[in-house]
């Protein structure tokens, strides 16, 4: 048994500091410290430096989130990397003197386009992202269905069905990107520079409307991509789900 095997993550732990504790900072930080704040920082309650420390301390969990994982399981997250990045830039754009909401849906629309796209050019290198969305060591024994495809010579077939589920992956980005892009004109209208409390208001209620308009939809179009990947080790490497699934007990040998 390996002692030295990194620690799993907390699914509910990224989605309360990525998603759930910076849409309460962003849409309800005012009620709750603003008077408070006021007092403290002696700012006048039409001013905007109250909302721009709302907006610091509601991209500050996804960020430190990030790197307390990081330290606590010594392995870079993606997924927390990635809530980091779109934090810090969407702060980056609250604070920015001369940002504007065109800015944001930019922003919003820009990160999962660049990974479709790294995701589709990865394609052919030794690397691929797909292995990182889909065909994970962390989730399937990837050494176990290598060697049995090799074995039954069925590994170019499987290069093929990799490849088609790249393009799915490829898909979810693309919808993302979208559909973030719209939503973010939609709903993200006042400009940071007018009202930066009406701002983390607005970005506070698309993140919470992204749930489900982007992330149901994008998770329904993973899945069938992970489902045509199991099936085709069910069919290509001959194992089962069970034998294919990187289980805790399946180490214990």
């Amino acid at each position: 048994m390996n002692h030295n095997k990194p620690k799993k993550e907390s699914l509910w732990l990224n989605l309360g500091f990525n998603l759930l504790v910076p849409i309460l900072f962003l849409r309800k930080g005012d009620d709750w410290f603003g008077p408070t704040l006021e007092e403290i920082l002696e700012s006048p309650k039409d001013g905007t430096l109250i909302g721009s420390v709302m907006l610091v301390l509601a991209i500050s969990f996804p960020i430190g989130y990030g790197l307390w994982d990081f330290a606590r399981r010594k392995k870079w997250n993606f997924l927390s990397i990635l809530g980091a990045l779109s934090a810090f830039l969407t702060g980056g754009i609250g604070l920015l003197p001369g940002a504007t909401v065109f800015m944001f849906a930019i922003k919003e629309a820009a990160l999962p386009a660049i990974l479709g796209l790294l995701t589709i050019l990865t394609l052919k290198t030794k690397k691929p992202l797909v292995k990182l969305f889909l065909y994970n060591p962390d989730v399937i024994r990837v050494d176990l269905v290598d060697q049995a495809l090799e074995a039954r010579g069925t590994t170019s077939e499987f290069n093929q069905l990799l490849k088609k589920c790249t393009w799915l992956i490829a898909l979810t980005f693309i919808l993302s990107a979208s559909l973030n892009y719209f939503l973010s004109r939609a709903i993200v209208i006042t400009e940071p520079s007018i009202d930066k409390l009406a701002f983390n208001d607005e970005v506070g209620t698309m993140m919470g409307w992204s749930f489900p308009i982007i992330s149901l939809p994008c998770m329904v179009v993973s899945a069938y991509a992970f489902w045509i990947l199991i099936k085709g080790i069910r069919t290509l490497a001959g194992m089962n789900f069970e034998d294919a699934l990187n289980q805790p007990q399946a180490n214990k040998k």
